[in-house]
């Protein structure tokens, strides 16, 4: 049989690849049996640490937006259009101020109108008034004769009742007179509105009208505001303190305000309202805050600021390892737990303020737990681990 494998050349090549082949790949397949070997005898080895409790040495940071102490728009009492505006934006003005004057020839026709109604209606007064007085001392003079028996009943009668309707026109035209005082009252008190002015002191924000622009008087859908002005010398910010925090706030408690981009300026605010009432859903409390301005901390309405309360040593806080820390199922947080059977419970967490090298833990821990800290996606409820 060598000899006919000897005599074929073709075999001869058959047989040296086969020998190669078996020559490479004996020893791959040893490596393989030798790693899956060794896979087998590598354990996990959880490395664990318990929560830390201790006091909360850091600042409340919670962050909110900077806004006037007091904000209005300004809309015109009647319908006209503007003579002049005085004011330009970001001018700063004064308490009853004019800002613009309007114009109103057609309030003006009616308040004149109104002012002729006025002096008709005394005429007529006048001449009821006449009407009565003379009439009732007619009736007073036939009654006195009557009582001899001078004049008849009938006659009397008659002039009383002249004497009644003299009067009831008299206060018929009295009432008249009242009502056209009252409504030219009215037109002369709209016309002072020709002159729109400042509520308060403050800085003109925004502005809607030039000279020739038309107004409509307020409350009509329509209308259109002439001015926004704010008071700026202190604002107000809105926080939300959470409920671990409630009880450490108090009104006229001092609060530091800064703005992220440059947090070593600091300003000092104070609490001002407190709102007494915990959110449903965030559990937490709105509190006001009012902030001076010096007008030179760089502060403006609208801005986003960061407050910082001093709870330094008022509270316990428990706070672990970042590494603790795992999200299996968004956005929830877990941490998991060696028992002491070995075996791991993966437990869901609340967290708390991220303090850097530690994260605070609100709610799910009692702080005796073994947490393990080289967590791996490998790891499954209730499996046995080794750990130091």
């Amino acid at each position: 049989m060598v000899k006919n494998i000897t005599k074929n050349p073709k075999n001869i090549i058959i047989c040296i690849i086969l020998i190669l082949f078996v020559i490479g790949i004996i020893p791959k397949a040893k490596r393989f049996i030798t790693t899956s070997q060794n896979a087998k005898e590598v354990e996990y080895i959880a490395i664990t640490e318990t929560p830390q409790i201790g006091e909360d040495d850091s600042d409340l940071l919670l962050s909110g937006e900077l806004k006037p102490f007091l904000h209005t728009e300004i809309f015109s009492r009647i319908n006209g259009l503007v003579n002049q505006r005085y004011v330009q934006l970001g001018q700063h003005v004064q308490k009853g101020q004019l800002l613009a004057t309007i114009d109103t020839p057609d309030l003006d026709a009616e308040a004149m109108s109104a002012k002729s109604a006025l002096i008709s209606a005394q005429k007529h007064l006048m001449e009821t008034q006449y009407q009565y007085n003379y009439a009732k001392q007619t009736y007073e003079r036939y009654k006195k004769s009557g009582v001899n028996g001078a004049i008849s009943k009938q006659e009397i009668d008659t002039k009383y009742n002249d004497f009644k309707t003299s009067e009831m026109n008299y206060l018929g035209a009295k009432a008249d007179v009242n009502r056209a005082k009252q409504d030219l009252n009215r037109l002369t008190a709209l016309q002072g509105y020709k002159r729109v002015t400042a509520p308060f002191s403050g800085v003109i924000s925004k502005y809607n009208i030039d000279a020739g622009a038309n107004v409509v008087a307020g409350g009509s859908t329509t209308s259109t505001s002439l001015f926004e002005i704010q008071q700026i010398d202190k604002f107000r910010a809105t926080i939300f303190v959470p409920q671990n925090y409630v009880r450490y706030i108090y009104n006229n408690q001092a609060v530091d305000v800064f703005i992220p981009e440059n947090p070593k300026q600091k300003i000092r605010g104070y609490i001002t309202q407190i709102s007494g009432k915990l959110d449903n859903v965030s559990r937490t409390m709105e509190v006001a805050l009012v902030i001076p301005n010096d007008g030179q901390s760089g502060l403006y309405s609208g801005l986003y600021v960061k407050t910082a309360i001093d709870i330094k040593g008022k509270r316990k806080i428990m706070t672990v390892n970042p590494a603790c820390i795992t999200t299996i199922s968004k956005p929830d947080s877990y941490v998991v737990e060696v028992r002491p059977d070995s075996t791991i419970h993966f437990i869901k967490v609340k967290q708390g303020r991220d303090l850097g090298d530690k994260i605070e833990i609100l709610d799910g821990l009692k702080g005796n737990e073994k947490l393990i800290t080289n967590i791996t996606d490998e790891l499954k409820e209730g499996q046995k681990v080794k750990f130091k």
